[in-house]
C-alpha cells in the first residue's frame, strides 16, 4: 500500500485495568515506565528485580504493585498480558522479547524498541484528554519537546472542555432523536465548548441551548 512503513506503528489506546502487566527491571527507566502504567489505570502490576529505586519501593509499599525481589525466572511471563523489559542487561531484554513474542504478549523493550511489539509515546494528560506523540523511535528527545509544547498549548482548559463534552454526550446519546440530529448537536457543542460562559452551565442547560440553536429538534 502506498505510503505504508515497513516498520511503522499503529497508534492505539489500551485499557489496562484488570490485566496483568509485568515490568522486569528496577532502575530509573523501569520507574518511568511504572509511572506511565499507573497513570493509565493499570491495577495489576508486578515488577521483578532484586534492586529497585526508592520510588518503586514506595509504590510497592503503598500497594500499587507487587514487587518480586529477585532476578527474572523462566515462566514469570506465563500469565502476563503486557511486558516491559527495562533491565540494564541487553541479552536478558532480548530474551524477554523472544519469550513474549512466543506467548503472544504485548512487549516494550526499553533498549531496543524494534524487538518489541509496541513503543511508549511521550504523553500529556488533562482529565480525559490524552495527547501522545512519537517519532517512531527516531528521536525520543523531539517527542518530549513536542509533548511539552502540546501541554503548554492545550492544557487544563482543554481537559476541562473534554470533561464537559463527555457529560453532555451522555445526555444526548440517551435521547430518542435521530442519529443525524445527535451528531449535529455534538458537532455544535465541540465548536462552542471553549466559549465564555459555557463552563457555568449545567449539562442540561447547555443541551437546552443547543437544541434551541438547532431549530428545536428536541432530544426527549
Amino acid at each position: 500500500m502506498e505510503g505504508s512503513m515497513r516498520h511503522g506503528f499503529y497508534p492505539v489506546a489500551l485499557r489496562l485495568a484488570g490485566r496483568l502487566c509485568i515490568i522486569v527491571g528496577g532502575g530509573k527507566v523501569a520507574e518511568r515506565k511504572l509511572r506511565g502504567l499507573i497513570e493509565a489505570g493499570a491495577d495489576r502490576i508486578e515488577l521483578i528485580s532484586p534492586d529497585v529505586t526508592r520510588e518503586i519501593e514506595a509504590c510497592a509499599a503503598g500497594g500499587r504493585l507487587i514487587w518480586r525481589n529477585r532476578p527474572y525466572a523462566q515462566g514469570d511471563l506465563e500469565e502476563a498480558w503486557l511486558l516491559i523489559a527495562a533491565t540494564d542487561d541487553h541479552a536478558l531484554n532480548a530474551s524477554l522479547a523472544e519469550e513474549a513474542d512466543k506467548l503472544g504478549i504485548l512487549s516494550n523493550i526499553a533498549d531496543d524498541y524494534e524487538s518489541g511489539s509496541f513503543i511508549t509515546p511521550a504523553v500529556t494528560r488533562n482529565g480525559p484528554l490524552i495527547m501522545a506523540v512519537t517519532t517512531s523511535g527516531a528521536s525520543p528527545a523531539l517527542a518530549k519537546a513536542l509533548k511539552k509544547e502540546l501541554d503548554e498549548r492545550y492544557g487544563n482548559r482543554y481537559g476541562e472542555a473534554a470533561e464537559r463534552l463527555g457529560e453532555l454526550r451522555k445526555l444526548i446519546l440517551a435521547g430518542d432523536d435521530s442519529s443525524e440530529a445527535k451528531e449535529e448537536l455534538l458537532r455544535l457543542a465541540a465548536k462552542e465548548v471553549l466559549e465564555a460562559g459555557i463552563e457555568d452551565r449545567t449539562p442540561e442547560q447547555w443541551l437546552k441551548g443547543l437544541i434551541a440553536r438547532t431549530k428545536g429538534r428536541a432530544l426527549s
